[in-house]
């Protein structure tokens, strides 16, 4: 007896579960999600966090990666209410001396901000952006928004390229490698090297160089950055409505704890609670890779090499998060010139930098962790009240704090101290006088927050080598397929990984359709 049946399952209500429901749903499926809480959104959520009227990101804060792909163009999403709303600048670093770098949409105007710290930085820096035009450009997209390729395809594609070598240099480098290498002046290296390791990536971890030209610089000139009018909740709200609207429905407090499989087939799912769901056709699963293999599926089904290795996943840094709302306008110090920019970077230096993430593999933390603000009311007036204003201050952090990470619950209130000294260095009007609510959100409460946040990780696990591409999250089921026949994945652990791009979402339900024999649904 079955409580509910749809011909395709989808586990779990984030961004990407979401995306994939949707498309299967506009391709003629009757599509169902299950999710866990009692709200759609997974790390794309929006909530009062401080203090009534004043609208959080809980996660994600930058709407990036999915401005390259063709989710939003294919979910037509504008018509179910989503609006964007696209920051230039794109970012600023803030220094201690009192200087500032800006980087805008437009490369001209970046390089001429370059020149005052170094003239010969600002024409590498246009050299790096003709490199990404001719060399990266054009595959960034189109490479994440399919399932991933072997690497002897990936290399044998670039033997036969007239920048393949020079690519595989700067791909088996580190960030930091990189950015030694193609600038000389400090300010310029900090400001560079920030941005490209804003996704947890260490600036010295090789394998990782090409975020330079990704997260840090081109990808960023070529497809902007997307703010989300009235917070990222925004996103999954608009990819709710679109899946309804093809008759697909999202069951909420509907925590999976069990993959029926009969005869190597998934079936459906139990929920906590009892309840039966059938899967007609397939079954989607956006839930972490361990909790899934390793005590949702019974193992008479698996291999056991696959149940041991997801065991194994590795996660990468978890986070520190400052909210504020504030009753006022942040204005930084006098002469930074950065009081209009969203996105800013506190880079402190390279030094800085790199004895920070030395100190998070010890498991340490680091006094003056760089770390990033956003101030999304700049723009956006739905997130707080009339001139009021909503900050999101964050930087890295280890889970493990001093081998301990119970240790973070026993700081809380000397971080919370700590967070906003350290932001007051730069803005500052944020005082008692000025700030209307505040909350401090450690690597314990990242994790507590979501279950695919394991270890507080939000990528779910980490973006080291040995987990991107053909081999994330295992080589054996990298293409969205799992050993359960109708058993497929999406969502962070999945290729392309976390961030909010829709790309696994969209990656997975193209993999069902091709299973299934159907055709991708038409704009």
């Amino acid at each position: 007896m079955w409580d509910g049946e749809a011909e395709v399952l989808v586990l779990g209500a984030g961004h990407n579960g979401l995306t994939a429901a949707a498309y299967l749903a506009k391709a003629g499926l009757k599509t169902l999600v299950l999710e866990a809480k009692e709200r759609v959104g997974g790390g794309s959520g929006t909530e009062e966090l401080t203090a009534p009227g004043y609208r959080h990101d809980t996660c994600a804060s930058i709407h990036g990666g999915i401005q390259s792909g063709p989710v939003l163009k294919d979910l037509e999403l504008d018509r179910f209410g989503l609006r964007y709303i696209y920051p230039d600048p794109l970012y600023a670093s803030v220094f201690p001396d009192g200087s500032s770098l800006i980087t805008w949409r437009s490369v001209d105007q970046t390089v001429k901000g370059i020149e005052r710290f170094s003239p010969k930085d600002a024409a590498a820096y246009r050299r790096l952006m003709e490199f990404w035009e001719k060399a990266f450009r054009d595959s960034f997209a189109r490479s994440r928004y399919s399932p991933p390729r072997k690497h002897t395809e990936i290399y044998a594609r670039l033997e036969k390229s007239e920048f393949g070598f020079q690519l595989m240099r700067y791909m088996a480098s580190s960030p930091l490698d990189v950015v030694r290498e193609l600038f000389e002046e400090e300010h310029v290296r900090a400001h560079v090297l920030k941005a490209s390791i804003q996704g947890g990536v260490f600036p010295d971890q090789p394998g990782s160089g090409g975020s330079v030209f990704t997260a840090g610089t081109g990808a960023r000139h070529t497809f902007g950055w997307g703010l989300p009018e009235g917070g990222a909740l925004e996103l999954p709200l608009a990819l709710a409505r679109c899946l309804r609207a093809h008759g697909g429905d999202v069951v909420t407090s509907a925590p999976v704890k069990e993959i029926i499989v009969e005869g190597g087939a998934a079936k459906g799912v139990v929920t906590a609670d009892g309840r039966r769901y059938a899967a007609g056709k397939a079954l989607v699963a956006g839930l972490h890779v361990r909790p899934l293999f390793r005590e949702m599926i019974d193992p008479q089904w698996l291999d056991a090499g696959l149940v041991e290795a997801m065991g194994n996943v590795k996660t990468g840094l978890s986070e520190v998060v400052f909210h504020l709302a504030l009753s006022e306008r942040p204005r930084y110090r006098p002469g930074l010139g950065v009081d209009d920019v969203v996105h800013v970077h506190v880079a402190e230096s390279i030094a800085d930098l790199i004895a920070a993430y030395a100190e998070y593999r010890k498991g340490n933390r680091y006094p003056r962790a760089p770390f990033q603000i956003i101030c999304h009311t700049l723009l956006d007036g739905k997130r707080a009240p009339q001139g009021h204003h909503v900050l999101n201050i964050g930087h890295y952090a280890p889970y493990d704090l001093s081998g301990r990470p119970e240790s973070w619950s026993t700081i809380k209130e000397e971080l919370l101290r700590h967070e906003m000294e350290r932001v007051r260095e730069y803005i500052p009007n944020v005082d008692e006088k000025t700030v209307v609510g505040k909350l401090v959100a450690t690597p314990l409460d990242i994790e507590a927050s979501n279950a695919m946040f394991l270890r507080g990780d939000i990528g779910g696990m980490g973006h080291l080598p040995s987990q991107e591409g053909i081999l994330r999250p295992h080589p054996s089921i990298a293409d969205y397929r799992t050993p359960i026949r109708g058993l497929y994945l999406t969502a962070a652990c999945t290729y392309p990984g976390g961030s909010i791009t829709g790309a696994p979402g969209h990656n997975s339900a193209m993999t069902v359709l091709s299973d299934l024999g159907l055709k991708p649904p038409a704009q």
